[in-house]
């Protein structure tokens, strides 16, 4: 997956296309991608750690558990 920019905002809501703001500038423009970031429910995160044999008597053990897998997986 290509994770460039597709264009730049302008921190005062200015929309351009696809060309990079010029050196020394990039902290007044905010980059905007195609694609949002990919995540699970929490009800499908306890789903996939059942099926996997993955247990635990505190739900949220296993939410905290999904949640910093997919943030692994996101980093990469």
């Amino acid at each position: 997956m290509n994770n460039e920019p597709v264009a730049w905002m302008f921190k005062y809501n200015k929309i351009v296309d696809n060309n990079k703001p010029e050196k020394g500038d990039e902290h007044n423009w905010i980059p905007l991608y195609t694609h949002p970031a990919k995540t699970l429910t929490d009800e499908e995160i306890i789903s996939t750690m059942v099926q996997f044999d993955v247990y635990s008597s505190d739900d949220h053990c296993l939410i905290e558990a999904g949640r910093a897998i997919l943030r692994k997986a996101q980093e990469k």
